[in-house]
C-alpha cells in the first residue's frame, strides 16, 4: 500500500461517523486532563469579589477577593496494543481493531498524555520434551512514544495489512505492560485490542495482577465474541466501531475516569 493510499484510508476511518461517541471522548479526555480545579483561595487582593469579605472591606482590608485554584494533575501515559495475528483477518476483525485504535489515538492526541500504538504477532512453539511454550514476538510500531500523530497517520492507515502469523499473547502483553510501568508518568493506562484466540485465562489473570501491582489500568477490548471478559477486570466485547458509543463500553472506561 502506498503512503498516500494509507493516509486516505486513515482519514476515511477517522471520519466515519460513530453516533454517540462524544460521551466516550469526554470520558477519556477527563481521565487524561492536565489540570485539576481544586477549589477557591480566599483572602486574595485580586480575582473575584468575595461577598463574605464585606466586613474586611469595611475596615479597609484589601484581601477581599477569591481565586479558583488549579494544580497540575498527574501526567499520563497510554499504551495501545493491537493483536495483528492471522486470526484477526477473520470477519474483518483487524479492520474493527484498526478503526478503534485510530479513534482512540485521535482522542488521546487532544490531551497532554504520552501514548503509543503497537501491533504484535509472532509464533509459539513447545520446547522439545517439555510442556514449556516459547513465544517469539514481533512488534509493529504504528505510533511510537514521542512521535506526533501526524507522522504516524500512514502507518495507522496500513494496520489492516499487517495481520498474519501466530498470537504470542502472554509475552507481548507482558513486555508492553513492563514498558509502560517504566514510563515516568504517574498515571498509566493500557488498551488491549484482540480477538483473544486461545488465550489461557489463568495467564491473563496473572497479567492483570502484574498490572495492578504497578498501578496500570487495563482496558481490554475483545473484537467479536471473545474471552476477554473472563481474563481482565475492565473488559468488553465489541462487534464493530459503533460499539465504542455503547453503554457497556462506557462502563469499562469508568475505571480510568
Amino acid at each position: 500500500m502506498y503512503k498516500r493510499e494509507a493516509e486516505l484510508r486513515y482519514a476515511q476511518i477517522l471520519h466515519t461517523p460513530i453516533t454517540g461517541i462524544a460521551a466516550t471522548r469526554a470520558r477519556i479526555l477527563s481521565a487524561l486532563r492536565s489540570m485539576d480545579f481544586v477549589g477557591w483561595s480566599t483572602h486574595e487582593e485580586s480575582g473575584r469579589l468575595d461577598r463574605k469579605a464585606y466586613t474586611r472591606f469595611a475596615i479597609g482590608q484589601a484581601s477581599i477577593f477569591s481565586r479558583r485554584e488549579m494544580k497540575e494533575a498527574d501526567t499520563a501515559a497510554v499504551s495501545i496494543l493491537v493483536d495483528c495475528s492471522f486470526s484477526m483477518t477473520f470477519e474483518s476483525r483487524i479492520r474493527t481493531a484498526q478503526a478503534i485504535a485510530i479513534q482512540l489515538a485521535s482522542i488521546i492526541s487532544k490531551s497532554n498524555a504520552a501514548f503509543a500504538v503497537t501491533g504484535f504477532h509472532g509464533s509459539t512453539r513447545v520446547e522439545s520434551g517439555t510442556d514449556i511454550k516459547i513465544q517469539r514476538v514481533e512488534f509493529i510500531p504504528f505510533k511510537q512514544w514521542g512521535e506526533s500523530l501526524q507522522k504516524a497517520v500512514a502507518k495507522l492507515g496500513m494496520m489492516g495489512e499487517f495481520a498474519s502469523s501466530g498470537t504470542p499473547d502472554y509475552t507481548a502483553i507482558h513486555e508492553k505492560l513492563d514498558e509502560l510501568a517504566r514510563r515516568p508518568e504517574a498515571r498509566k493506562i493500557f488498551f488491549l485490542l484482540t480477538d483473544a484466540a486461545n488465550y489461557r485465562v489463568e495467564h491473563m489473570k496473572f497479567l492483570q495482577e502484574f498490572a495492578d501491582k504497578r498501578g496500570i489500568k487495563i482496558v481490554a477490548i475483545g473484537i467479536g465474541d471473545t474471552q476477554v471478559t473472563q481474563c481482565f477486570r475492565n473488559s468488553d466485547n465489541v462487534s464493530n466501531p459503533q460499539d465504542m458509543a455503547s453503554k457497556s463500553f462506557g462502563n469499562i472506561l469508568k475505571a480510568i475516569a
